[in-house]
């Protein structure tokens, strides 16, 4: 457990922002092996091979692709940019001498208490069933 702890802290201190953090697994990815792929070219896929892409410099997709005898992918994807907190426009504040720098949450952060509990009833509002259709 420590070595999660120590890896992970290493992973918030290197990424500031979501292009650092997919950086930084890119690197990661790379060390263990992935081999990356480019969104715009044809890929040439072998069996047993793990691969990853990114896209903007803020979104990354990795995956196995198993060998024919295999049944499934085992695929994963981030994306890094939502939900998090940014900077206020003039985000500077000082207060009792102590200066403060204010964020705000951006993207869908679950802060509201209705938020956390089971999403089933969502699926019969008429516009959730047009996205599953």
């Amino acid at each position: 457990m420590r070595e999660f702890n120590e890896e992970m802290i290493s992973f918030i201190d290197a990424s500031p922002t979501p292009f650092h953090a997919v950086d930084w697994m890119a690197k990661t990815l790379e060390c263990r092996g992935f081999i990356k792929l480019e969104e715009d070219q044809t890929w040439k896929l072998e069996e047993g091979k793990d691969y990853y892409v990114t896209r903007n410099d803020s979104s990354l997709v990795a995956f196995t692709y198993p060998p024919c005898n295999e049944k499934g992918y085992t695929i994963v994807g981030a994306h890094t940019d939502s939900p998090h907190l940014r900077l206020k426009p003039n985000p500077l504040t000082t207060s009792a001498g102590v200066k403060r720098l204010g964020v705000e949450p951006y993207g869908g952060v679950l802060l509201n208490p209705w938020f956390d509990r089971d999403l089933a009833h969502w699926r019969n509002l008429p516009w959730v069933r047009a996205l599953v259709a």
